[in-house]
C-alpha cells in the first residue's frame, strides 16, 4: 500500500483506462442551485428595471445553458471517481485530503485479503428502514503496519469526529471502509465488475446489521445513555437531519435545539472514546502499571 497524488501518471493511467470505476454523482441541484438562484435574482432585477421581456430574453437562455452544462459535467466528468480497480491494483481516492498532498491509496491485489459489503438498516421511525452501505477492503496485513502514522490518524478520525461519514473513506475496525452514498454504479454491480477484472480478489460474505431508533421517540423524557449512543451512531451514519426532526417532533425541541443536542452528545461520545483509546494506549505501553 502506498499514498500518491491523483495527478501522477500511474494513477491517471490506472483510473482512466479501467472499466471498473465508481464515481460520486451528487444530485444536480447541489451544483446548479447557487448559480440558478443568482440567475433568478438578476432576472427579477432586469424585469423590474427594464421589462419582463428583457428578463426572459436574458434569463431563459442562461438558465438552460447553465443547467445543460451541469448535467453534462455530472454525467461525463471523471474527476469525481472514488475507487478504480484493475487486474493488478486498486486505487482509492480520499476527498478530504488537500490536493497538494498524497490523496490516493494504491493497493496491490496481493495486499487485499477480501472485499465485501457492509450494510446497516436504520429504522428511524416506523417499520420501513433506510439502508446505509459501505465497501469494505480487508488488507492482508495490519493497517497500522502499512499506513503512515499521519494518514492512519486522519482516516480513523473521520469515523470518530466527522458526521455524515457515509460519504467518506476511513478506517473502521482495522479495515478500509468506503461510504457508497451517491456512488455509481450500485455496490453489488461494482463488486461483480471487480470479480471479472481481478479474479484473484476474494469477495467475502456481506455483513448486515440493524439500528432501531423507534423506541427513542416514546415519551417526553430525554434519551438515556444507551439511546444517546444510538443517536450518535445514526448521526455518524448520515441520518443526523432525520434524528433532529424526530427529536423536534417528539421531544418538544426546536430544530435548532435538536441539532445542538445531537452535536453535544456526539462531542461527549467522541471525548469518551478518545479517553478510552488513550487509556488503552497507555496500558499497552506500560502494562506493569
Amino acid at each position: 500500500m502506498k499514498f500518491v497524488r491523483s495527478d501522477t501518471p500511474e494513477v491517471v493511467r490506472g483510473s482512466t483506462s479501467t472499466r471498473v470505476r465508481a464515481s460520486r454523482r451528487f444530485p444536480a441541484f447541489i451544483y446548479g442551485c447557487p448559480l440558478n438562484a443568482l440567475i433568478l435574482l438578476i432576472a427579477i432585477a432586469v424585469s423590474l428595471i427594464v421589462s419582463v421581456r428583457a428578463a426572459a430574453w436574458f434569463g431563459v437562455p442562461v438558465f438552460l445553458a447553465w443547467n445543460v452544462y451541469v448535467l453534462w459535467l455530472l454525467k461525463f466528468s471523471s474527476s469525481r471517481w472514488v475507487i478504480a480497480a484493475s487486474a493488478e491494483r486498486v486505487y482509492v481516492r480520499l476527498f478530504m485530503a488537500r490536493a497538494t498532498e498524497p490523496h490516493v491509496i494504491v493497493l496491490e491485489a496481493s495486499e487485499i485479503t477480501s472485499i465485501s459489503i457492509k450494510t446497516v438498516e436504520v429504522f428511524v421511525s416506523g417499520p420501513d428502514p433506510e439502508s446505509a452501505e459501505w465497501l469494505v477492503i480487508e488488507p492482508a496485513h495490519s493497517i497500522s503496519e502499512i499506513v503512515p502514522d499521519q494518514f492512519l490518524s486522519f482516516l480513523e478520525d473521520i469515523w470518530t469526529h466527522d458526521s455524515g461519514n457515509m460519504m467518506r473513506v476511513g478506517i473502521l475496525e482495522g479495515r478500509l471502509t468506503i461510504g457508497w452514498k451517491w456512488c455509481h454504479p450500485a455496490l453489488r454491480m461494482f463488486l461483480q465488475q471487480v470479480v471479472q477484472e481481478c479474479s484473484s480478489v476474494v469477495i467475502a460474505p456481506e455483513e448486515r446489521s440493524e439500528l432501531d431508533l423507534n423506541g427513542i421517540w416514546k415519551g417526553r423524557e430525554k434519551p438515556d445513555a444507551q439511546q444517546r449512543q444510538m443517536l450518535v451512531k445514526a448521526k455518524r451514519l448520515g441520518f443526523g437531519s432525520e434524528c433532529a426532526q424526530r427529536l423536534s417532533q417528539y421531544k418538544h425541541m426546536s430544530r435548532r435545539e435538536a441539532a445542538a443536542y445531537l452535536a453535544k452528545i456526539e462531542q461527549e461520545e467522541a471525548g469518551a472514546g478518545h479517553t478510552l483509546r488513550t487509556r488503552e494506549s497507555f496500558t499497552m505501553q506500560y502494562p506493569h502499571l
